[in-house]
């Protein structure tokens, strides 16, 4: 990090900080002290001419508010939403990782979501941990506070890669970001250093993120806390990620969003050049306008996806119900379509739980889901098989759906 760049519009300070490189010395490696300054966020909110910002923006936010507001109108169609669109969870969760270079296939995370950890990568619990951490951050009755955080990390990393670095707990030790084989001289940004400035940091986060500000439109806020969420940093493996999850938790606890619906990791993951650079310009020169411009458009841009995914959604469970209904099916079957929205994976076991059936009805009942084409077997197993909804899966893993109907699926 280059503290020449650092302007008098920047949005916080600089610190001294020693981090530790490498250097070889006689032919051996060791770490040695690299004295350097770390960035410390200013409290938000900045000082800004809000009015002027709404009005040079007022075109792009009425835009964003528009698309939230279609999502919403969209999920009152069907009583159970959340579960319905659980899909969509699952989508940013997949999308969420490829952004940090983890790169992992719906159905292996649906597998791991599904209970079936021995016969997947361990790419997909690292998936469906995204699932878990945002279903807790939506779902805690806590605002949104450092222990809130903590226990989102927590779920993230639990027995995965990253399990090391003190899951659910606020690093100990500085960090840089940049090129880890080029060492923190070449570091592109260095987070505040640990103990209490990162403390002090935190509480700042939560006051402002606990307060109202009749200045600052809803989706302003989401903006600024992300970038300072990011600039904080304050775990040593899963920043981005868990930065990303409290992106869709303040969408609903904003009461943007009746359900987290929205999700920025697509957008992000397409842009990321540009992402990256924002969230530099706002620490080195306060570019704030450019940066709750790039995350309105993101916002839009996703709200836009997610009305296309929802309604796909939507329509699917309308066509699976109408192929049973067709073929004069028993009503119990019903309930099995629901519960492959909730997650497109199943077994035996759990069908007839879900059925309250047992031996040879469950495998009936299941055959007579795949004549249906709703389910197709997916091990190729004769015994401990699973069974997907592919449509579902389409849903979560295509990239462009705009066009498709449910007969393309």
């Amino acid at each position: 990090m280059n503290p020449d760049q650092f302007t008098d519009k920047s949005s916080g300070k600089l610190v001294p900080i020693t981090l530790k490189e490498k250097r070889v010395r006689a032919g051996k490696e060791e770490l040695v002290d690299y004295p350097t300054r770390a960035f410390v966020p200013n409290p938000l909110p900045p000082e800004l001419d809000w009015d002027h910002l709404k009005s040079a923006l007022f075109d792009l936010h009425s835009e964003a508010l528009l698309a939230l507001g279609e999502i919403n109108g969209l999920h009152k169609r069907v009583g159970n939403g959340a579960t319905l669109l659980r899909a969509l969870w699952m989508r940013e969760a997949k999308m969420s990782s490829a952004v940090e270079g983890i790169e992992t296939t719906a159905e292996d995370m649906v597998l791991a979501g599904a209970g079936r950890e021995e016969s997947v990568r361990g790419v997909g619990l690292e998936g469906w941990n995204y699932v878990k951490a945002l279903e807790h951050g939506v779902s805690s009755g806590l605002p949104l506070c450092s222990r809130l955080i903590c226990e989102m990390h927590s779920l993230l990393l639990t027995n995965v890669r990253g399990e090391d670095k003190r899951p659910g707990e606020l690093r100990d030790q500085p960090v840089y970001i940049g090129n880890r084989e080029r060492g923190p001289r070449a570091s592109r940004y260095v987070p505040p250093p640990p103990g209490d400035t990162l403390i002090q940091c935190l509480k700042d986060f939560e006051c402002f993120a606990n307060a109202q500000d009749d200045r600052i439109p809803a989706l302003f806020a989401v903006a600024l806390m992300h970038y300072q969420f990011e600039s904080i940093h304050p775990f040593r493996d899963g920043n981005g990620r868990i930065g990303r999850v409290l992106i869709s938790r303040s969408l609903v606890k904003e009461r943007l969003l009746e359900h987290p619906a929205v999700y920025m990791s697509a957008y992000i993951n397409e842009h990321k050049r540009e992402y990256v650079d924002s969230l530099l310009a706002v620490s080195v020169e306060g570019a704030w306008q450019e940066w709750i411009e790039f995350v309105l458009r993101a916002i839009t841009t996703q709200a836009k996806d997610s009305i296309l995914r929802s309604g796909l959604l939507i329509d699917l469970r309308e066509e699976y119900q109408r192929r049973l209904k067709e073929g004069d099916n028993h009503g119990r079957l019903f309930r099995l379509i629901d519960r492959l929205f909730e997650l497109p994976a199943i077994n035996a076991q759990e069908a007839g739980v879900v059925l309250d059936v047992k031996g040879p009805t469950v495998y009936s009942d299941l055959k007579k889901m795949e004549e249906a084409g709703i389910i197709t077997e997916y091990t190729g197993r004769k015994r401990d098989r699973d069974w997907m909804a592919m449509g579902v899966m389409q849903i979560i893993k295509l990239d462009h759906i705009e066009g498709l109907s449910v007969q393309d699926l």
